[in-house]
């Protein structure tokens, strides 16, 4: 299946053009699109992966629209066609 991934991170432009579309089993889910995206790309898993090999706790993931964290994480199954965005921390004050 397909899914369109968004980064909306100022690195971004430091990723191969590839990172636009990931082609994963069908089940996958969205921590399997960020492992995809890790393993392919060194300086997406440097910004988003700690230590741990986890995601970390300050990132957001999206779902054509819909905040992961509010379905089932990282668990949320993916569908061909969707739209997986990863979104940095925000802040302001």
């Amino acid at each position: 299946m397909r899914v369109a991934i968004e980064i909306a991170f100022s690195f971004k432009h430091a990723l191969d053009p590839s990172y636009r579309e990931l082609h994963l089993p069908t089940g996958a889910t969205v921590g399997d699109a960020i492992d995809a995206l890790a393993t392919g790309h060194a300086a997406f898993r440097d910004r988003v992966m700690g230590q741990d090999d986890r995601v970390r706790r300050n990132f957001h993931a999206w779902v054509n629209g819909r905040n992961v964290r509010f379905a089932d994480d990282l668990d949320t199954i993916l569908v061909d066609g969707d739209r997986l965005s990863i979104v940095p921390p925000a802040g302001g004050g």
